[in-house]
């Protein structure tokens, strides 16, 4: 369950979900489970998905509070567009589940509104930012092991390092994953398995 401010997490009890593209990747049509996915520019579209099966709740209500929200956080971080809600829906069949999409410019203004850890650059980046020490990743491959220092020789490759519990789409393939992450069959990294944060490899 993650973290975040405001009404709509307390109300919902939403679990996060980030979609976007892996290179740009193929999400589903229908977000229905957490998930996360970053374009090539860095940009974040973030779906959350939880249950709104309550006979009081009203859809127009929630848009307005997650408009609000977004707005609110605009105001706070100076920026017109750090975030902004692209669709409040309903999923069909019976589900009683609610998806409320936003975009972020980037993963610092994601990491914020959520309250999640979120990091999105180079293995150097990532390294300077001591996001990466004493990680051990593993191939996606085969499972053999790859170290702090081998990530360190690849610093121009692309990482995503994330606490969140969730479905990760990155822009590129993805080569090495911390152990306990799990490779869906639609090319995303699951997340769910471990405790902390994930760092994800991609070319």
């Amino acid at each position: 369950m993650m973290r975040k401010h405001g009404r709509l997490m307390a109300a919902l009890c939403l679990c996060v979900a980030f979609l976007s593209g892996c290179g740009e990747a193929k999400v589903p049509e229908i977000v229905d489970t957490p998930s996360v996915a970053v374009s090539k520019e860095g940009e974040v579209t973030v779906w959350q998905v939880g249950l709104f099966d309550k006979a009081d709740y009203v859809l127009s209500e929630l848009q307005t509070m997650a408009t609000q929200e977004a707005a609110q956080f605009n105001s706070d971080s100076g920026k017109a567009s750090a975030v902004t809600v692209d669709k409040v829906e309903a999923l069909e069949g019976g589900s009683g589940k609610v998806v409320v999409a936003y975009r972020f410019d980037g993963w610092e203004s994601a990491s914020a509104f959520l309250e999640e850890e979120l990091f999105f650059g180079t293995a150097s980046e990532a390294a300077l930012a001591g996001r990466t020490a004493g990680m051990t990743l593993e191939s996606v491959k085969d499972g053999a092991p790859y170290s702090e220092e081998q990530l360190g020789q690849d610093a121009d490759e692309k990482v995503v390092i994330t606490d969140i519990k969730a479905n990760i789409y990155c822009p590129g393939k993805v080569t090495h994953i911390t152990p306990g992450a799990s490779v869906n069959s639609d090319g995303s990294i699951d997340t769910s398995g471990v405790e902390g944060a994930v760092c994800i490899l991609y070319r």
